[in-house]
């Protein structure tokens, strides 16, 4: 695929058809070490002058902050119809009703009026799994004006091998994924790169990632563990799991694998950005000394 790839085919059901309810939206706006990572970006970032957009903006907070970091017009792209009167009262109530356009759009398809200087997206999990982050930047970059930035600027995606607690409550729940970290759970590889984007970059929805693991102890191998890293703005990054970011994603495997410490293992993950996890085909091959 191509930035000249119809924009039709890089669209999935989840990034159409999924808003964010208001509950997620809640989430993310009180989870204050999110915020700061993303408010430090910007203050970082946002120029007097600038011209913004926020994608996925809930109640308006990311574009009221560059709004309050000197922007001089900031469009709030947000797919849920019920917060479009939420941000613009906010804007109202915080003075900036002159700097705040508020629109009801689907991120990953709409067109912008004008070129802007920033574009902000956080729509991220682990993986790229459930949100569609590349469905919007691939389309929102095309009215990034030439120089102008992303927040975030990157991610990077880890996998490793893991025995994971698969008894919860007295019962057996190792069927569906989880991005809550439980007490038993185990790594037995070490973790590494599978994927290393950059959001002013096009980027295929369509992930194919490959990585080499060696196994650190012997144990029985059940689930996969996808970590990742964001890097927000120059000199600001994270991994480490906030409230509602930075959580890692565990995947259980079909068929758990015995491994001896020392043994290597190529693994690869297929699957398409935005989609649940249990789509994802994850081939595990060991390699022969």
């Amino acid at each position: 695929m191509t930035d000249s790839t119809p924009r039709a085919s890089l669209e999935t059901k989840a990034a159409i058809d999924k808003a964010f309810t208001t509950y997620d939206i809640q989430a993310c706006l009180y989870d204050t070490r999110r915020v700061k990572y993303l408010q430090d970006a910007i203050v970082k970032t946002v120029a007097p002058g600038d011209v913004v957009v926020d994608a996925g903006s809930g109640t308006g907070l990311l574009g009221l902050l560059a709004a309050k970091a000197g922007a001089r017009r900031v469009y709030c792209l947000e797919f849920n119809a019920d917060f479009i009167p939420v941000i613009e009262e906010n804007a109202r109530r915080n003075g900036l009703a002159d700097r705040i356009i508020a629109i009801h759009a689907d991120a990953t398809s709409c067109d912008l009026p004008e070129a802007v200087d920033v574009v902000i997206s956080e729509v991220i999990s682990a993986g790229f799994f459930y949100e569609p982050q590349l469905q919007i930047t691939n389309n929102l970059r095309r009215f990034l004006k030439p120089g102008g930035a992303m927040i975030p600027m990157g991610m990077q995606n880890y996998v490793e091998l893991i025995s994971a607690q698969e008894d919860v409550y007295g019962l057996k729940l190792n069927f569906d994924t989880r991005f809550t970290e439980l007490e038993e759970d185990r790594p037995l590889t070490d973790s590494r790169q599978y994927l290393d984007n950059r959001f002013e970059d096009w980027t295929d929805p369509a992930i194919r990632g490959r990585a080499r693991l060696k196994a650190s102890t012997a144990g029985r191998a059940n689930a996969v563990r996808i970590a990742y890293r964001i890097d927000f703005a120059e000199g600001i990054s994270g991994d480490k799991p906030t409230d509602f970011l930075l959580n890692p994603q565990v995947v259980f495997l079909e068929k758990p694998i015995d491994l001896q410490a020392g043994d290597q293992f190529d693994i690869s993950l297929d699957y398409v950005a935005s989609n649940s996890p249990l789509e994802a085909d994850i081939t595990i091959t060991a390699v022969l000394s």
